[in-house]
Parts: C-alpha cells; structure tokens; sequence
C-alpha cells in the first residue's frame, strides 16, 4: 500500500501556530524521493536566533509510522549525549528530547506519529533561553491536530 496522496504543503502547520514571538516560515520543500512522500519546513524568527525545523513523512498506515518514529528516537537519543527523553500525549505517539545543547544552541525534539505521518520537529535556540517543553508539546498538539483532520 502507498502512503496517501495528499498536497503536502497544506499538512503543515502555520507561523501562527508557534506561541513565540517573531517566527514566520523560511522554507517549504516537499520531498518526494522512491516511495518517500512528505516535506520539510524551516520557521525562524527575523534574527535567526530561534529556529523549528520540522520534518513530516508520509508512510503506508499507522504501523509503519509508530515503526518509523521509534527507529527516530532511538537514532536521536544516541545522537545525543546528555538529553532526556520523555513521552508526551501528541498524536498517537509522541516523545520529547530535551537537555540537549552544542557549540552555544539548545535543541529540544519532538517526535510523533499521527495516523500515516511520522513527525520530527526541532526547536533551536540560545543555550541560555531554550524553548520551553510545554510550547514544544503546544506546537506538537497543533501539528497533530492538523494532521488528524487532513489525513483522517
């Protein structure tokens, strides 16, 4: 089975949908490589300081997206020294990777399924000022949201 057939720029979510102030999108670029479907997006603010850089894959079901995130977190987590993982109720699974922090950045992930469509987004900013856990699970809510009612 092939992964729905769906105008992918219209899955994302809005600038307005991250509750900071300042972001606007950067970039949207579907990716359609093989049987991978899906996009990428870039929001930042004006002074590049904070930065979301979110990735969304469309896979054939629900299964093969839990599967997918689940070969992401344990990546990620390896990835990343130091970090602490927590789930998260958003979208059929969700998982959040705080604590993380390089050359002066933080970065807090999060990782979701929802439905067909497996979810990594990744908020940097300062080391000193990283986003919040609950506008990370915010913006995660409203992706699943936008997710659910698109994909079904």
């Amino acid at each position: 089975m092939a992964a729905p057939s769906v105008d992918v720029g219209q899955l994302v979510i809005q600038a307005g949908d991250i509750p900071l102030s300042g972001f606007s999108r950067q970039s949207l670029q579907p990716v359609t490589e093989g049987p991978v479907t899906g996009v990428v997006a870039v929001f930042g603010t004006a002074d590049g300081t904070r930065l979301l850089g979110e990735t969304i894959v469309l896979l054939p079901d629900a299964a093969a997206a839990r599967t997918a995130l689940q070969g992401v977190v344990s990546t990620t987590e390896s990835q990343r020294p130091g970090s602490t993982t927590a789930t998260v109720p958003v979208g059929d699974r969700g998982v959040i990777i705080t604590g993380y922090r390089v050359d002066g950045t933080a970065s807090t992930m999060l990782l979701l399924s929802q439905g067909a469509a497996s979810v990594a987004m990744d908020f940097r900013s300062p080391e000193a000022d990283p986003v919040p856990a609950d506008v990370v699970t915010a913006v995660g809510v409203k992706q699943a949201e936008l997710l659910k009612a698109k994909l079904g």
